[in-house]
Order: structure tokens, then sequence, then C-alpha cells
């Protein structure tokens, strides 16, 4: 996706996730102009950037799919459409100029202008969330890992995997049944995933290491070669030998630029009302980063929001721009 950076646009899709990408599919289906912007060096979001592998099960109409299938997919359905995006460009300030025009100002100095802009920023500017182990960090790319980037990496090897929620048990699962052994390690016995999740984890051939914490990793320069975990209950350790480790324990998300252009928010979430738009008329925002009651963090949610959104923008811009 190519394009100039003079024009006006109808909308500004900011964040290049599911959400901004079906949203950037829809206004071209309502014939807007349109621009996505996204602060990393591709499109796709968490799909692309952490869970490429991960398999996706709510989604309207298609039982199950990877992340990186959904991702082409998305891609796919907006490319008709031709829409221009600007990669590598971290959105700092959004403003109004005297003529109630959006200016979108990016770190790198570019300044964008549009009628309406949206905010499809998932949960922000995330990094995963590491655990408190000495050497972890010296064993990150060999042999510690985040995400699933590709099976080929735990392909018959011994693997553990760190934590307890849906990104934990659904990485597990999608990879099952290519490792030699796989253990999956939890602090507690109650897993915060989908009980169908659980379940599948359960009838699988994972070893569930319930009450056990992962508090030490051993190897040389070059990968990793065994850990040691501790019963949480009885303090008692055990050393196993191991491969490949993913930690999956949650992200950590900076809303610092965010909470500086004036928006509502509560928490860390934006607030927004029944037609997405935020505190600020021509800013509208959908996906996991908005909060109202009921709302719940799933790709299919957000992409109802951000059809929302779009359809109200649409109306926003033929009521305040007739004649742009």
């Amino acid at each position: 996706m190519s394009g100039g950076l003079l024009e006006c646009y109808d909308t500004i899709i900011i964040g290049g996730g599911p959400v901004g990408l079906f949203g950037a599919y829809y206004a071209g289906l309502r014939d807007m102009t349109v621009r996505l912007v996204d602060r990393r060096h591709e499109l796709g979001g968490q799909l692309t950037a952490i869970y490429p592998e991960k398999w996706v099960y709510d989604i309207t109409g298609i039982p199950a799919i990877r992340g990186k299938d959904l991702y082409k997919n998305l891609f796919a359905q907006s490319a008709p459409y031709n829409i221009p995006s600007s990669l590598n460009e971290e959105v700092v300030l959004i403003r109004k100029n005297r003529n109630n025009i959006l200016c979108v100002e990016t770190r790198n100095g570019t300044v964008m202008h549009t009628k309406t802009a949206m905010l499809c920023l998932g949960m922000g500017a995330h990094i995963p969330r590491r655990l408190d182990i000495k050497n972890l960090r010296e064993f990150e790319g060999k042999g510690v890992y985040y995400g699933v980037q590709s099976l080929d990496t735990f392909k018959n090897k011994r693997v553990l995997v760190v934590g307890g929620g849906d990104s934990a048990l659904d990485l597990a699962l999608t990879i099952v049944n290519e490792c030699k052994d796989l253990y999956v390690l939890h602090r507690s016995d109650r897993f915060n995933a989908h009980e169908e999740t659980t379940k599948k984890l359960y009838s699988s051939d994972a070893e569930i290491r319930t009450f056990s914490e992962l508090v030490e990793i051993h190897g040389d320069e070059n990968h990793v070669k065994a850990v040691t975990m501790r019963n949480t209950k009885t303090g008692e350790s055990e050393k196993l030998e191991i491969d490949e480790i993913i930690i999956a324990i949650g992200l950590l998300f900076n809303l610092d630029v965010i909470q500086q252009w004036g928006i509502q928010m509560e928490g860390n979430s934006i607030v927004v009302d029944h037609n997405r738009q935020t505190s600020i008329p021509g800013i509208y925002a959908a996906g996991d980063i908005v909060t109202y009651p009921g709302k719940m963090k799933l790709i299919g949610p957000g992409t109802s929001e951000v059809m929302q959104a779009i359809n109200h923008a649409k109306s926003y811009i033929q009521e305040n721009f007739p004649y742009l």
C-alpha cells in the first residue's frame, strides 16, 4: 500500500491490527478515502507480531483460523480499494486546526490531515510481560520466546509453556502436536481461559503442572538446556530438561501518549458512546482500547464497533464538511 500524504482524508485509521484492517475495508466499502497508520513495520497487530500460528475461534462463519491466515484474509478483503498505509509511524498528537480538520502528527515529523480519525490501537504499544528471573533476558531468542512465530521452532522439542490465560493455553494447543514433550506451568489450578480451551488442554497430550512456577533457567551461551520449577504449595523444587520455553503471562501497555490528547479515559481504556465516538467529536475508537457498558475484548465485537464508527463518521463528514 502506498500513497501521498498531502490530501485530506475522510478518515485515518490508527492501528493496523484486525479491527483497523476491517475498518479500512469497510471505509472503502462506504466510498471513503482512508489511510492506515501503524507504529510497526508491518500490518496485522498481534496477529503478525506475536500470534501468527495461534488459532482464532471467535470469527463469524469461520470455525478456526490461524492468526497469519486471518491477517491475509483481512488484507485481501481491503485490497480492491487500494488503501494506502504509513508504517513505522507512531502517532504522538492529534489536534484540530481552525477549519476543524484533524492534524495527525507522528514521531517522525509527518503530519497528515483528515476529517475523522479511528483509534484501533488494541491496547496501545505493548511488550510481553517478563518473569522476574535473573538470567531471563540472556536466553531471549535462545530458547525463550513470547509467542509462536514458526511451528518448526518447536518441532520434536521438549517445550515448556508458562501461563494460565487464553494466550498461554491457545499457544500450548497450537504446538502440542509438534512437540516431543509439552509441559504447561501455572501458579494455581484455576485457568483464566475459555472453558472449551481448558477442556481441550486437559484432553491433549500436554503434561499440566499446576501450583508450579518457573524460578531458574539453565543453559549455555547458545541455548536453554533445563529449568528449575518450584511447587507453590510445598516449596519443593524440581529440575526438568527443556529445549524451548514460551512465556505467555500477559502484555504490558504504554498509553502515555494517548492520555495527552485530551480524550476521556477510564483507567487504560478510551471511553466511547453508542456511536463509538470519543469525547472529541470526529475521533472514534474501536477494539480492545475502548470501554462502554457490556464491552467484550474480542475481535468479533471490535469489528462491529469499527463498522459503527465508520457509519457515524460518514454522517459526521456530511454534516460538518458538506463542501470539502
